[in-house]
């Protein structure tokens, strides 16, 4: 697989602060104050309790692979895409990098990375540990 065949991510003014972080390696969540739970995709309302003003907060990104499979028809070849569990609660829907997809296996220890893509952008992947 070829990283520069992937499309940058299409970021909207709420999910722009993720994917400035993103650039500089880092991997943003929101937190509820409200509820204190941690959700992703980025977004001001928290999706558990519907408050508004979430905040973000700096991830280490790591969790354990609570499913996944592997798209083996794509133009751009065959590649493996998860759900990761985070530590702090939630899922990640995410794609892995190429040179993990014959060791993944459910409950296996992960963490998210990012790789330029397309236009020189970060995209969100995932990589064994």
């Amino acid at each position: 697989m070829s990283y520069d065949k992937i499309p940058a991510p299409i970021v909207n003014p709420e999910s722009k602060p993720f994917w400035d972080a993103a650039a500089e390696g880092k991997f943003l969540l929101r937190r509820c104050p409200a509820c204190g739970e941690a959700h992703f995709w980025p977004r001001a309302i928290c999706p558990l309790c519907h408050k508004a003003e979430t905040e973000w907060e700096e991830s280490p990104g790591e969790g354990t692979i609570y499913t996944w499979t592997v798209m083996r028809k794509s133009p751009r070849g065959a590649f493996a895409l998860a759900y990761l569990e985070l530590d702090e609660g939630p899922r990640v829907y995410v794609q892995f990098r190429p040179e993990d997809n014959d060791d993944l296996a459910i409950g296996k220890r992960a963490k998210i990375m990012f790789h330029p893509v397309k236009d020189d952008q970060p995209m969100m992947f995932a990589k064994l540990i």
